[in-house]
């Protein structure tokens, strides 16, 4: 029965009927399966893209059962199974960490790329099982092909996994055959080393041109984390970026969300304007705004916040789509939350959405309607609520851009104030200078701060006053009554309205 699902899977036919019931007579004969017919199995499921939860589990249990019968290149499939179908079985990973540990020597460069990246799409990391691991790469690095070498930095990257010597040989190699990697492998390999900020002048500075000749030979997928690589490490070559940005738009009717959103914020983080790209984008997004999610929809908002471009349209297009979004949920849930992160959302991220965007997202988003100066009381207020939900992930450069963006927008949400002063109390003798003067400035004209305060926060400079003493005012007690200022010269969008009321979690959660 193995091999006749493994012949499946070679040739791609799927018959989900006939898959799902050999799953349901599996249960009563597992006890037969051997090593090499448990291997077969799982990789059909998993290559033909047929989910059985329960299977996977009853096979999870007799992996572990008979860890000692599987082979170097066995293990490598199991991995590979398991994270093509997001299965996650934290006691079976265990056991095969285990076991890889003890076969690592064994494994050909293909089992240890499926083994690095089927951990990495789990999200699985472990610092000593991925130094093991390194080690053997290294060891066997000239054995590997182009498309294992990309996908080993780019696990390595996704784990957040800083092994210096392993992504310098990578990018080392990487190099040393630029002449047949592919157009994706460079995209990965691009990729790997700005998530981990290990920038390779050497290998930057030649794609950084040899993309722009080879243009015709990437995808927009590619194409896109190119970008988002050179943006992260805030290298702006403007004839790279507008010749992406070109190919963009001649293939606008391939453009997808995440393509469309990773572009322009890219184009944003090097400031790079493509007039055609960010003229004709907001279209895109209005057409097919419930198709963002509320990282795309944030991204983009910021990367014309931050070109200072006032698009009414695209903005009431993303305060509308936010009514019904979830931005916030409560502690007990037992949905899990994503962490503060800062740059754009990269495109193989796509096996899972995240039930909550990031909080630096609707922190910059924002600043985006500040910087414009564009205001709509109910998408403000639902932002505030947001982040003031989420303050445990909230670090103080993050308190100091929402505390910013109120004042700008003359919007003295009580929360906010409560989390700015809040963090001028505990964190103000860390703060540097600048945003210290920030802060203070934020909350002034908020209405917290009274006039000694600011005269102290003006000249601690010149007087060397230490931040406790600001910190100790009379204006920072827990009592204070707070008068929103005169509302500035600003931008109102329509009021949305959503059955006459605004939510925090989405209408009706």
């Amino acid at each position: 029965m193995s091999m006749v699902l493994a012949s499946f899977a070679r040739l791609r036919l799927r018959d989900r009927e006939m898959m799902l019931r050999i799953a349901e007579s599996t249960p009563a004969i597992l006890g037969q399966f051997a090593a090499v017919d448990i291997t077969y199995f799982l990789a059909a499921f998993a290559r033909l893209d047929v989910e059985h939860r329960l299977v996977f589990n009853l096979f999870a249990r007799e992996i572990a059962r008979k860890l000692h019968d599987f082979d170097a290149a066995q293990l490598g499939e199991l991995v590979y199974a398991y994270a093509r179908l997001n299965f996650h079985h934290d006691l079976l990973l265990d056991v095969l960490k285990k076991r890889i540990t003890e076969v690592v020597k064994a494994m050909k460069p293909w089992h240890l790329a499926m083994v690095v990246n089927g951990f990495a799409r789990l999200g699985a990391s472990d610092e000593r099982f991925f130094t093991i691991l390194a080690a053997e790469i290294a060891r066997k690095i000239s054995q590997f092909e182009s498309k294992p070498l990309a996908l080993v930095a780019n696990a390595y990257a996704k784990l957040g996994v800083r092994n210096r010597f392993l992504l310098e040989l990578l990018g080392d190699e990487a190099f040393r055959r630029r002449g047949e990697l592919a157009p994706q492998a460079v995209a990965l390999v691009l990729n790997a080393h700005a998530r981990l900020q290990m920038s390779n002048p050497v290998l930057f500075d030649y794609f950084v041109q040899e993309v722009p000749r080879r243009i015709r030979s990437h995808n927009l997928q590619s194409l896109c984390m190119v970008a988002s690589a050179y943006a992260r490490l805030r290298r702006g070559d403007e004839a790279l970026f507008t010749k992406i940005g070109d190919y963009a738009c001649a293939n606008a009717s391939q453009l997808y969300p995440r393509a469309l959103a990773t572009l322009l914020y890219s184009f944003s983080e090097v400031e790079i304007r493509h007039g055609m790209l960010f003229f004709n984008a907001p279209e895109h997004v209005e057409m097919y705004c419930q198709s963002y999610t509320t990282d795309e929809l944030c991204m983009v908002g910021r990367a014309y916040g931050r070109f200072q471009m006032a698009h009414t349209r695209l903005f009431e297009s993303i305060s509308s789509a936010l009514l019904g979004r979830v931005l916030a949920i409560s502690e007990d849930s037992a949905l899990p939350n994503r962490l503060a992160s800062d740059g754009p959302m990269d495109l193989e991220d796509t096996d899972t959405q995240a039930p909550v965007p990031r909080i630096s997202s609707l922190v910059g988003l924002l600043e985006a309607y500040a910087r414009l100066t564009i205001y709509h009381a109910q998408t403000t207020e639902l932002l505030c609520d947001a982040v003031v939900c989420r303050e445990k992930d909230l670090a103080p450069p993050l308190i100091i851009q929402a505390a910013h963006a109120c004042a700008a927008l003359a919007y003295a949400h009580p929360g906010i104030i409560r989390l700015a002063t809040a963090c001028m109390a505990e964190s103000g003798e860390q703060l540097s200078e600048e945003d210290f003067d920030l802060l203070g400035r934020a909350l002034e004209d908020l209405g917290v701060l009274g006039e000694d305060s600011r005269l102290m926060l003006a000249n601690s400079s010149a007087s060397c006053v230490n931040h406790s003493e600001v910190l100790n005012c009379a204006s920072f007690s827990d009592s204070f009554s707070v008068q929103p200022r005169k509302t500035a010269n600003r931008i109102s969008l329509p009021q949305l309205s959503q059955n006459g009321q605004t939510v925090l979690v989405g209408h009706g959660s």
